[in-house]
């Protein structure tokens, strides 16, 4: 609503200096040209925001693959190893639970600068959504007063609508959901499953904080103190041997 007040009182205060067509024709150009280059110039901003933020998802999906394949690679040697070279259990144990620990602290780095990221994104998005707002009042001004503009200037103020809600959290939450209920009507656990928005780049966080987990207890076993009798429960019996 204040935009819309500033461009009129710009608008009306200059209109009311000339009186000739032709200087309130350049007035109002130099306004949507204003306009124009404002809108083009948060476009260029958006799009760089936007760029950054898939970079970081993308990088975080390649790192992620890589230490997912270089643990399993690791308790491949676990398995193989287990029972005659302690001192080579031991170390395979420590180098997989140091490398969960990194790959933890890699995929909360990547959130973070990935939340930062969309954060100028959606900023951009609202600074853009303020700019068509004064391209509407503006062009609600020129039509009001008759004030013709350029041609191409015209143009490209009436293709200034944005989808400012394309990128809004929820914002096709229903038609999501609609979507998922019509194509698979009796998957009632997998549809509610998937409406729970689960954070994919947080997944990679998780999978660290689990297999760190896993890499401490597989370390404990390999290891002996004195006092301290570390013994598996009865109930784990593990994979029955083949006679």
């Amino acid at each position: 609503m204040s935009d819309e007040l500033d461009v009129k009182k710009s608008f009306l205060k200059r209109s009311k200096k000339t009186l000739s067509g032709l200087e309130a024709q350049k007035e109002a150009e130099l306004h949507a040209s204003a306009a124009i280059s404002d809108l083009a110039a948060w476009k260029a901003i958006y799009k760089l925001c936007l760029d950054l933020r898939n970079f970081e998802i993308q990088q975080l999906v390649q790192r992620n693959n890589f230490f997912m394949i270089f643990q399993g690679v690791l308790l491949a040697g676990v398995c193989q190893s287990a029972g005659q070279i302690p001192v080579v259990s031991f170390l395979i144990c420590l180098v997989g639970f140091g490398t969960s620990l990194l790959q933890t602290a890699m995929a909360a780095g990547a959130k973070y600068w990935q939340v930062h990221w969309e954060i100028n994104t959606q900023r951009s998005e609202k600074a853009m959504t303020k700019i068509t707002q004064y391209h509407r009042v503006l062009r609600g001004q020129l039509n009001k007063r008759g004030v013709p503009i350029d041609k191409d200037l015209e143009s490209k103020l009436e293709n200034r609508m944005l989808m400012v809600h394309l990128f809004e959290e929820d914002s096709n939450k229903e038609a999501i959901e609609k979507s998922l209920w019509d194509s698979r009507p009796y998957a009632h656990f997998t549809n509610r499953f998937i409406m729970r928005k689960f954070s994919s780049s947080r997944i990679p966080i998780y999978a660290g904080i689990f297999l760190s987990i896993v890499w401490f207890l597989l370390m404990l076993c390999t290891v002996r103190f004195e006092g301290l009798d570390w013994k598996v429960l009865d109930f784990i019996t593990g994979f029955p041997r083949k006679l």
